[in-house]
């Protein structure tokens, strides 16, 4: 529900202004990522975009990953906020809860140590939920709908992630 306030011009007569909605989006700086960023903007929310490092992706490097993350959230006009996976993203490689994909990438883990970063941001700025470019069926491993749940319990937010890009295709959620 949209909160409006009123807002005192200094006149006799008063405007109104309303209050968007704050949703923190994990930005990859990939296609479906920046679609569901655009998708969320055009409704009228608020969004923030969390983008993670992790020993493997230096964000100051001026090219790869974090470089084009940073101009992403640029060109969507979103604040960027980066968080570091470092020791416990190297612990979380070596023995994932739910295993591993083709080769050594432990999706499902991988995955609900995003969101719960996202989530930590989401609780720091007040936002209500977390977005996220997801696309069901289109990752074998994490993006399937026990995975998704799976996920969503293992980071904490269970009814709280947005996947814009396949909402009509999985179950609703708190927002």
């Amino acid at each position: 529900m949209e909160k409006t306030v009123p807002l005192d011009n200094g006149s006799q007569s008063f405007g109104f202004v309303e209050d968007k909605k704050k949703v923190v989006a994990l930005l990859s700086g990939g296609l479906d990522s920046r679609l569901a960023v655009k998708m969320m903007q055009n409704q009228g929310f608020d969004v923030t975009a969390v983008a993670i490092k992790t020993p493997f992706c230096d964000f100051d490097c001026g090219r790869g990953c974090g470089f084009e993350i940073r101009g992403t959230a640029d060109m969507l006009g979103v604040d960027l906020k980066t968080v570091y996976l470092g020791d416990e993203y190297i612990e979380m490689l070596k023995h994932p809860k739910h295993g591993f994909g083709s080769g050594m990438n432990p999706c499902i883990d991988c995955r609900a140590m995003m969101f719960k970063a996202g989530k930590q941001v989401m609780d720091d700025i007040g936002a209500e939920f977390i977005i996220s470019g997801e696309v069901l069926g289109q990752r074998p491993m994490s993006q399937h709908g026990p995975a998704l749940r799976t996920i969503e319990k293992e980071s904490g937010l269970e009814g709280k992630i947005v996947r814009p890009l396949s909402g009509a295709l999985l179950p609703k959620t708190e927002p």
